[in-house]
């Protein structure tokens, strides 16, 4: 029997943008920032096994944050990545590639070095999670050497990007239009108040805004910012989480009844990470052509994907496989609901498993397994 997918929607679209840079497997997934992709693409391309290199990744990361902040200050800050890390909302998706994660690794970097190379960076966090382009000033401050490193390495991915797609902000715009969806808008609204009842769950971060400190204000600047935007969800928090530790870890000295207490809840944080299975996805052959609802085959075979999980698009009907899920495209109309179970009947699925269903479209015959 086939466990749960674990790997994720994010990770596997990711590994996919990344395939289809050095191959041409995947598809090019141009929302996605690029760090990510080009970090798996080139694992994957130099035979390193996935999935298994991806959670074994999203561990090293978790275990580094508080390792680069510990050995870097003297003094309270040494604890700040320790706060980040033990924060709920942190730890509920550390197992996952999110680009949050990665971008938060390269924050506490910036962070923790002095010098063009925090600046650089800084910009990393950047082109891994876009919104966190809003720590480069808050990182840079009145440091010459950082914001000259900042907009030099800027300008360069700019430029990249002019030159590959002839615009150099496509995939800012790209993201913006994929995450503001007028009609997916209402499966992630929420009241204006959401991320700072959000900070309920994390009550000491509210001793953070008693800091007045550079990072208090990214914090506001950053909690504005995702307060304001239509699309919220509790996984946007981690953006915001550096900033309010830093102001956090500078504020106050004595941290060593904190650290305690987090450091148990660390330890207890480890069994967290579990098993990956390739199982759903057996009876699809490496190199076959795929259209899917989700993205999470590509994280399991190397296949040329047709993404369709916006219901107002056409899909490939001429997809080899297809890959449908129930969850994948939310619905609040009838032609949503047409759509899906359009996709449905022409999947003729083979296997159904946790809502995942796989079959193959030239063979129409086949039944349930």
């Amino acid at each position: 029997m086939s466990k749960e997918l674990v790997v994720g929607w994010d990770a596997s679209e990711y590994l996919a943008f990344g395939k289809n840079m050095f191959s041409e497997y995947g598809y090019e997934s141009i929302v996605r920032p690029p760090i990510w992709p080009i970090i798996l693409g080139l694992l994957w391309r130099i035979g390193f096994p996935m999935p298994i290199t991806m959670k074994f990744l999203a561990f090293v990361i978790y275990a580094t944050i508080p390792l680069i902040t510990f050995f870097s200050f003297k003094d309270s800050r040494k604890y700040s990545g320790l706060i980040i890390i033990s924060s709920p909302f942190f730890f509920k998706y550390s197992h996952e590639l999110l680009s949050h994660i990665l971008a938060t690794l390269f924050f506490v970097l910036a962070y923790s070095l002095s010098g063009p190379i925090s600046g650089l960076f800084a910009v990393l966090s950047g082109l891994t999670r876009f919104t966190f382009f809003l720590s480069v000033p808050f990182i840079c401050w009145k440091d010459k050497k950082k914001w000259l490193t900042s907009i030099g390495a800027g300008l360069g991915y700019l430029i990249v990007m002019w030159l590959i797609k002839g615009n150099p902000f496509i995939q800012l715009i790209s993201a913006s239009e994929t995450i503001n969806a007028a009609h997916y808008l209402w499966f992630w609204q929420k009241d204006f108040w959401f991320y700072l009842k959000a900070l309920v769950f994390s009550p000491l971060l509210f001793l953070g805004l008693l800091s007045a400190s550079r990072f208090t204000l990214g914090f506001l600047t950053s909690l504005l910012y995702f307060t304001l935007l239509p699309h919220k969800e509790y996984r946007f928090f981690i953006d915001m989480l550096p900033f309010i530790s830093f102001s956090f870890s500078e504020k106050f000295k004595k941290l060593w009844p904190l650290v305690t207490v987090m450091g148990l809840f660390v330890g207890l944080c480890l069994p967290y990470y579990t098993g990956i299975s390739e199982e759903m996805f057996d009876s699809i052959p490496d190199g076959a052509s795929v259209v899917g609802m989700n993205p999470e085959v590509n994280a399991y075979k190397d296949v040329h994907f047709y993404p369709w999980f916006d219901y107002i698009r056409e899909y490939n009907k001429s997809a080899e496989y297809c890959v449908y899920s129930d969850g994948a495209i939310p619905c609040n109309n009838d032609e949503c609901e047409l759509k899906k179970a359009e996709f449905l009947n022409m999947c003729k699925p083979l296997t159904e498993q946790f809502g995942y269903i796989v079959g193959i479209t030239q063979h129409p015959s086949l039944e349930l397994e």
